[in-house]
């Protein structure tokens, strides 16, 4: 019996008559080169796959964005089509393929890789076949969507064939989404298609639909052209000359029933138009013929015109094609892996094209910088609320949110340690002075002190005056320079070489009480690769803070009294005339100034920044001392929980993580200076030592004195600093922290339950006086624990010694966060009768998205913390159900190789056939969670160390025997042929090395009678081959490592 799913000897995942398959939603990566233009392509198991696709965001579509729920239902009538009438010695046949109802005679295939999908049909019956590929075009000045498509008379007598192929609506380009869905019909009057005659039609509205006194012309344009042999073919862009009247797109009634199509006198305005080719093929017994579509967007008629005459030339698709592949490649390369299991390393890589396509991928650009591009907001058919951007620009980058992009960077300097401190410096600087950060981000621009340095230059390159008078992106200085080939590169170095690199961000929608936590695992990656570089940076005062236009108002002003009871509503307000001064100021605007932020750009340390957080977020305890409050009217990690602000919730993640840093702050700052504070922030720290000093301390009085230090440090500072500056010893602040590590161990032992530990409270105010306009004064609060969340053992595990983490990991086995069933783990246990009070999650039926299910983000940071917790026999034991690689894929209804945001869990009763189902595809936190785990299996924690004052590489791999090759491999790594042996394991090493586990023995590298490193063989890039014996490599050759001067490193276990 064929199989339904499988990966076929192209490693492309196959998946059999999918279009009777249960429904899923992916997409294309949506990355066109450094010079390229991206376009975004969604794609579902129904029809001829693509559902929508376009340019920049969801107003660009060129094929209409529909929902998953919409695509599943329409994709088949409004995505691709092709209509075939087949002549041949017994007449005429009609027929489309790659409809539902062929007959189970009739194979149909999706072909799934990374770079591209493909649909066939074999219909024996009709003696045809047909197979439509599908991949964008890289390394063009347009954004495309190439379609090849391969049509093969299978019969034994030749046929004729003549074919209608394409889409039966497009958009024309300067439409949006509300057009789109709310004004579609007046619209139609601003519609026009261009260059029918020439056969590459152009679709744009006649101007900017904008209804003002400025009307302007549209100039950049959607196009569409079909290609046989290069020649173009005859294009149809009226609906109705191949659907008659059948309006729904049901039948192609003209087609089907009429001798010939009519060309002339198309409908060119006024109507949606359609996108469609004809061509007719003679084709013998067994022949082949392949045809061509491309549907895309150029930034003008002039641009699209002078690409054609690239086009037209032959093998120019079968290059591009190779061009995207090798892309791709060599984007995933980075986390190469070679082991026993090549599901696992399958995963690997397409874990890491994943992560940086929400988080972005480090890359050297001219210029001297690195920059993250081709990221984006993970935004798609499923998660349709989200506003996804890719900039249709060369170095192109993206939209996202602080959380998502830090935590998916967190581990990006064992992929390219050239980054170095790049990341910390960048998301340290959006800390604000009140401990909170804008949520959206933009990457990064750049700023000049003095742009008139260049103006020898300004004549010459027209516009550059105006550009670098402002903050600028690197795309918009490139373009601008490129006219001139000749000296742009040098001119492009030097302006860059001045340049101060800005935080592009903005306040968005709210203070989440988690985002600052992730900054923990930043610091920690960078001690695991430049330990011996970290003392230095805790002193370098080069930090900024970010400059927010929304204010958290006090207890006072947030605490209404509702006929449900106290509540927290209303927590964050924005303030006008700090977004006045804000926009006063000419460069650099959102960076806290001092005079009140009338003065200079206020510098500080990263021990300042650190201490920012530490203060804020200690005095923001709970009142029963045991979370840290979610003060900002957004909740923690679990986004569904945003009725939680409301009910005066806290989280104990939050105080957890404030330990971690605490503690590794304190490990690692020395005592031997001193370090300069703003004055405002320095009496904070000593105003909030002085209290834990208290010999009378509760938490009550924790709460209420450090609330009320806190709001008052936060009012003097949220306009600017005063300028003044104090210094405090590293030994007082060594003590403080010391003070603070203690406090909130206490804290935590509050949280902990026979059960494990509790993650998140509300509070119900029992006691409280009204002090007018509805807000009131809370004297006394009634602490109410919700039920488990799985998040909470997470953070516990990271803090837990041997013993503790045994028992947390029994709790959970023991509750219902355990599915059974699944073999995974939920991310919360049934919430009770209360839920709805509790947020959306209350609103979502458990086992569904955030309730319930296998949330892979969580699932795979708890399956991460069992490995750092020494609990790796469980995670060997399990493996095969634990990571989503080994699934079967008849359950997880999608390749089993990308993660999935959720898995239906077996607590959904509504529908038990769903249960393990991957939903919502790919771009979530659980990349990074892998790709930390697949750091920790292959390196351990610490790869490079500080060993009596050298720098060594020691790496401490935790590999179970079985991930070991059973025979030689050859494998191409890095743009090199390698052979692995037998009995060895390989995997990529900081981004540039193969590296190599030779076992012949064949045992475990952790646990009893286990081996370990023992030698190493460095293979430089010369072919010279350097001997090290012993467990680790040191000083210079270690240094050697880091930088990536050898190709490849074996290491003998013994």
């Amino acid at each position: 019996m064929t199989q339904a799913y499988y990966t076929d000897e192209h490693n492309q995942f196959v998946i059999e008559h999918y279009n009777d398959r249960t429904p899923f939603a992916s997409f294309l990566p949506g990355i066109a080169g450094v010079t390229g233009r991206p376009a975004w392509v969604f794609y579902v198991n129904r029809g001829q796959g693509i559902s929508s696709f376009g340019v920049r965001n969801k107003d660009g579509a060129f094929l209409e964005f529909f929902p998953a729920d919409k695509a599943y239902q329409i994709t088949q009538s409004r995505g691709f089509r092709s209509f075939l009438k087949i002549s041949d010695q017994q007449g005429m046949t009609t027929h489309e393929p790659f409809q539902r109802g062929a007959g189970d005679s009739v194979q149909q295939r999706m072909y799934i890789t990374t770079d591209e999908v493909g649909v066939e049909e074999i219909n024996p019956l009709l003696g045809i076949s047909i197979r439509a590929d599908m991949f964008t075009l890289p390394e063009s000045p347009l954004a495309g969507l190439v379609r090849q498509v391969r049509i093969t008379n299978t019969a034994d007598y030749a046929r004729r064939i003549d074919i209608v192929d394409g889409l039966p609506q497009v958009l024309p380009f300067a439409m949006n989404q509300w057009i789109v869905k709310f004004m579609s019909r007046t619209s139609e009057a601003f519609m026009r298609v261009e260059g029918v005659v020439e056969r590459l039609p152009l679709f744009r509205l006649k101007v900017w639909p904008t209804d003002t006194p400025q009307v302007e012309p549209v100039v950049a344009g959607n196009f569409f052209v079909g290609l046989l042999n290069g020649q173009r073919n005859q294009v149809l862009v009226d609906p109705e000359r191949v659907f008659g009247l059948a309006g729904d797109f049901s039948q192609p009634e003209n087609f089907f029933t009429k001798p010939q199509l009519n060309f002339e006198r198309q409908v060119l305005a006024n109507q949606n138009p359609a996108a469609f080719q004809y061509l007719s093929l003679e084709l013998q017994p067994g022949e082949s013929q392949v045809f061509y579509g491309v549907y895309g967007h150029t930034p003008s008629e002039q641009v699209l015109n002078q690409c054609m005459q690239e086009i037209v030339q032959p093998g120019y698709f079968d290059a591009k094609r190779q061009t995207n592949r090798q892309l791709l490649e060599s984007i995933s390369q980075r986390a190469f892996t070679a082991t026993a299991k090549p599901q696992f390393d399958a995963h690997a890589k397409q874990c890491y094209l994943d992560n940086g396509l929400r988080g972005g991928f480090s890359m050297p650009v001219p210029g001297g910088k690195r920059l993250y591009l081709f990221g984006r907001k993970h935004g798609d058919l499923e998660r349709d609320y989200n506003d996804f951007l890719l900039q249709d620009t060369p170095f192109s980058e993206g939209n996202g949110d602080f959380r998502d992009v830090l935590q998916n960077r967190r581990m990006d300097v064992f992929f390219d340690p050239a980054l170095d401190a790049q990341n910390i410096r960048y998301f340290f600087n959006l800390i604000q002075p009140d401990g909170h950060n804008p949520c959206s981000l933009r990457n990064s621009r750049f700023s000049l002190v003095d742009p008139q340095q260049f103006a020898p230059y300004f004549r010459r390159f027209v516009g550059l005056e105006a550009l670098l008078a402002r903050e600028f992106k690197y795309a918009e200085l490139w373009q601008l320079l490129a006219v001139d080939e000749d000296d742009s590169q040098a001119l492009l170095t030097e302006i860059l070489s001045h340049a101060e690199d800005i935080e592009d961000a903005e306040f968005d929608r709210g203070y989440w009480s988690d985002h600052w936590t992730y900054l923990v695992d930043l610091l920690i990656s960078y001690q695991a690769v430049f330990p011996e570089r970290l003392p230095g940076l805790f002193q370098e005062k080069t930090y900024s803070f970010f400059d927010s236009t929304h204010a958290v108002l006090p207890r006072s002003q947030k605490y209404v009294l509702t006929p449900q009871g106290v509540r927290q509503f209303g927590a964050v307000e924005f303030r006008p005339e700090k977004m006045a001064l804000i926009e006063s100021r000419p460069q650099r605007r959102f960076q806290v100034r001092d005079q009140a932020g009338q003065g200079d750009i206020i510098y500080t340390s990263l021990l300042g920044k650190i201490l920012t957080l530490v203060t804020n977020k200690l005095a923001a305890l709970d009142p029963f001392g045991v979370g840290i409050e979610m003060d900002a009217d957004r909740p923690g990690w679990c986004d569904a929980l945003n009725g939680l602000p409301g009910i005066l919730g806290s989280s104990v993640n939050e105080t957890i993580e404030l330990k971690r840093l605490v503690d590794f702050t304190f490990h690692n700052l020395g005592l031997d200076n001193e370090v300069s504070l703003p004055a405002e922030l320095a009496e904070f720290v000593c105003e909030l030592r002085a209290l834990l000093d208290r010999s009378d301390l509760t938490a009550d009085v924790f709460w209420r004195e450090s609330g009320d230090k806190r709001q008052a440090y936060r009012d003097k500072v949220f306009m600017g600093f005063a300028g003044a500056e104090t210094t405090l010893s590293l030994q007082a602040v060594s003590d403080f922290l010391s003070n603070v590590s203690g406090y909130l161990d206490k804290a935590i032992d509050k949280a902990r339950t026979p059960q494990g530990i509790v993650t998140y409270f509300a509070y119900e105010a029992e006691q409280y006086q009204e002090i007018g306009e509805g807000r009131v004064d809370v004297s006394c609060f009634k602490q109410k624990p919700l039920p488990l969340f799985l998040e909470g053992f997470v953070h516990a595990l990271r803090i837990a010694d041997p013993q503790q983490a045994r028992e947390l990991y029994t709790a959970v086995q023991a509750s219902e966060l355990y599915d059974r069933k699944l073999g995974m783990y939920r991310v919360n246990e049934p919430l009770g009768e209360q839920a709805l009070e509790l947020g959306r999650i209350g609103v979502f039926n458990y086992g569904w998205l955030e309730n319930g299910s296998i949330f892979l983000h969580m699932h795979y940071k708890f399956v991460l913390e069992m490995l750092r917790a020494s609990l790796v026999d469980e995670f060997y034991q399990n493996m095969e159900q634990l990571l989503v690689a080994f699934r079967e894929p008849n359950q997880y209804a999608r390749n089993p190789v990308e993660n999935s945001s959720f898995l239906v869990s077996s607590g959904f009763a509504i529908d038990p056939r769903q249960h393990g189902r991957g939903c919502v595809a790919r771009l979530s936190g659980s990349t990074v969670e892998f790709l930390h785990l697949w750091t920790y299996l292959f390196l351990g924690p610490k790869p490079f160390e500080v060993d009596g004052g050298e720098l060594c590489f020691k790496p401490e791999p935790v590999l179970h025997s079985s991930l070991f090759l059973t025979q030689s491999q050859s494998i191409k790594s890095f743009e090199l042929e390698h052979s692995l042996p037998a009995d060895s394991a390989a995997c990529a090493l900081l981004g540039s090395t193969l590296l190599v586990y030779l076992n012949p023995q064949r045992k475990n590298t952790y646990g009893a009678d286990s081996v370990a490193p023992g030698r190493f063989y460095l293979h430089g890039l010369d072919d010279t081959i350097q001997t090290v014996e012993g467990n680790c490599v040191r000083t210079e050759t270690a240094e050697a490592i880091r930088r990536g001067e050898f190709r490849r490193v074996d290491i003998e276990l013994t």
